[in-house]
């Protein structure tokens, strides 16, 4: 059902196109035109994910209403790609297009947290953690972009260049912590109209307490995935009415203008010809290859692992910021956490469950975590993978040290012998590792960091 809402939505919004006046094509070279739909894939692909995401999550939930998730994910959990298996996530869609919104960041007890808030852009435009001095308890009041006006007395403003806003908290359990523990601080997150803040009368709505672990049908991205290039550009246009792009997207809306995309107004395929349909659909197929197999020419490369750069800061640059909407949506800012990652054994071989492999950390070269770090394998497209002992993650906490404090991960498909307490399962096919920093060192942050390559034994 929740499905067929989506889809329902996306057709509405298509039938709207055709109700309304369309821009005449102007002219463009086919090389050109496939081009600039490349572009504008890229350039739209995470303002629709970002979309798509907020229909999925905000299902029967009130605006600034927070859903806190009871565990940690597991294969079923598909709404996101790439989770992590550390924190419990707390999220909550807020639309400040009335008015600001003040968001109440608790007092975690002492453990790690990160109250990430980001624009439809993907841009992090706010990161209370631990890292920052007197981050929480604290008052956030989340303000438009046309907002102008007076806070109250320690509010802190965070200005975002959308009407809606996503707000993504995790926090990461003690040892020994019990369920509860995390719910009681997950149940102090919370949003207040600004017109409603100081009233000692007024309760927000109370947070959701769900499972992450109900499979949906169907994903955000195999949405897009499924749309034909012109569908993506009609809809693109749609969405563009609520969010405009910013002062620095304006070279890129002037070369849209010459397929006959004008922000503003809405796309309308019917007006270009068939020539210039098949150019727009060979671009947006150029740009969905370029997303599977891109590779950042700034990342730094370090034994197989390709590092991530300026993640929620992506200015202009549309490709990065789109492949890591697609295989990593809602990274933090890399002062918070950075995620190197592989897809190759030490040979350059792509990493399969068909073999066996180890990676050895040495006792004084660990990962550079001021916080914490782990491990966790996903399917190519960045999904958890089903295994025999509900293994998706291996964390600094849990890892066995050897007697020289060293530490040896087996990642294999097959139980190993003996001892299990480093085996990170994989799949029988194919597989990536990421490898999660949070409060990266210097050498974490910078890519200089030599994480070991993966062996094949």
């Amino acid at each position: 059902m929740q499905a067929r809402h989506v889809l329902t939505s996306l057709l509405i919004t298509a039938l709207m196109l055709t109700l309304l006046t369309p821009p005449r094509a102007t002219a463009a070279s086919a090389d050109d035109a496939r081009t600039i739909a490349r572009d504008a894939y890229l350039f739209g692909y995470p303002l629709m994910l970002m979309q798509l995401t907020k229909q999925f999550a905000t299902r029967d939930t009130a605006n600034g209403q927070f859903i806190h998730m009871q565990s940690a994910p597991t294969p079923p959990f598909r709404l996101v790609v790439a989770p992590n298996g550390d924190t419990r996530y707390s999220s909550s869609w807020v639309d400040v297009s009335a008015e600001p919104q003040v968001v109440h960041v608790p007092d975690a007890g002492g453990r790690y947290f990160v109250a990430q808030v980001m624009d439809m852009w993907t841009d992090v435009i706010a990161d209370p953690t631990p890292r920052l001095a007197n981050a929480a308890p604290r008052d956030y009041a989340i303000v438009g972009p046309q907002w102008n006006g007076a806070l109250p007395s320690g509010v802190t403003t965070v200005r975002s260049s959308t009407n809606d806003v996503w707000i993504l908290a995790r926090t990461r359990p003690r040892l020994g912590d019990d369920a509860n523990a995390i719910t009681s601080i997950q149940q102090q997150y919370s949003v207040v109209p600004l017109s409603r803040f100081g009233e000692a009368s007024y309760r927000p709505p109370p947070g959701i307490l769900r499972d992450p672990n109900v499979p949906i049908p169907i994903t955000p991205p195999s949405i897009l995935a499924g749309l034909s290039g012109a569908s993506f550009l009609s809809l693109l246009s749609i969405s563009l009415l609520k969010y405009p792009p910013r002062a620095g997207d304006a070279p890129l809306v002037a070369r849209l203008a010459q397929i006959g995309f004008v922000v503003g107004k809405p796309f309308d395929p019917k007006a270009l010809d068939p020539a210039q349909l098949g150019r727009i659909e060979d671009g947006v197929r150029d740009a969905r290859a370029l997303l599977e197999t891109y590779d950042a020419p700034a990342v730094p490369h370090v034994n197989g692992w390709r590092w991530t750069k300026d993640t929620g800061r992506f200015g202009t640059d549309y490709t990065y910021r789109a492949f890591i909407a697609k295989t990593l949506l809602a990274a933090n800012l890399p002062e918070d956490a950075v995620y190197p990652e592989t897809s190759v054994d030490a040979s350059g071989a792509p990493l399969s469950g068909e073999r066996r492999y180890s990676l050895h950390f040495v006792a004084n070269d660990l990962p550079p975590a001021k916080a914490f770090w782990s491990l966790t394998l996903y399917s190519p497209d960045h999904y958890l993978v089903p295994n025999p002992i509900d293994r998706y993650t291996l964390r600094d906490a849990n890892a066995r040290r050897n007697a020289d404090g060293s530490i040896d991960v087996i990642i294999q498909h097959d139980p190993p012998n003996g001892d299990q307490t480093n085996w990170l399962p994989a799949p029988a096919g194919p597989f990536v590792v990421t490898l999660r920093m949070y409060w990266p060192g210097p050498s974490g942050l910078d890519g200089t960091y030599k994480i070991p390559a993966i062996q094949p034994r």
